[in-house]
C-alpha cells in the first residue's frame, strides 16, 4: 500500500500515531493510518485532502487509527482504550470522540 507524502498529506503521520499509542511502528501502522484517513475523508468530503484539516480532524484520524490498531493487535477480542493511558474511555467513547471531532452527524438545514 502506498501512502502519500505526509508533507502534502497532512491528515496524520505515523510518528504521531506512534506517540498517541505509545508503541513503535510494527510495519502496519501505515495501513491503519491510511484506512483511518480514508474513512475520515469520506466523512468530511467538504475538506480538501491536500490541505490541513485542523487539529480536531487530525485527532479524530489518530483516535480511529488507534482503534484499528487495537482491533488487529488483540486476537482474544477487541481491546478498548481503557487498556492504554490515552485518557479515552472504551470503544464507544472513542467513536463518539471521533464523530464529535470530525464534526459529523450534525443536523443540516434545508
Amino acid at each position: 500500500m502506498t501512502v502519500p507524502d505526509p508533507v502534502t498529506y497532512p491528515w496524520g503521520e505515523v510518528a504521531d500515531l506512534e506517540a498517541f499509542l505509545g508503541v513503535l511502528d510494527d510495519g502496519r501502522l501505515t495501513d491503519d493510518l491510511a484506512a483511518s484517513t480514508a474513512w475520515c475523508q469520506r466523512m468530511r468530503p467538504d475538506l480538501l485532502t491536500t490541505a490541513d484539516p485542523g487539529a480536531d480532524v487530525r485527532k479524530a484520524v489518530l483516535i480511529y487509527a488507534g482503534l484499528l490498531y487495537r482491533e488487529r493487535s488483540t486476537p482474544q477480542g477487541f481491546a478498548t482504550y481503557e487498556d492504554l493511558d490515552t485518557g479515552i474511555g472504551g470503544t464507544g467513547d472513542a467513536m463518539t470522540n471521533v464523530y464529535r471531532l470530525l464534526g459529523t452527524r450534525k443536523p443540516v438545514a434545508r
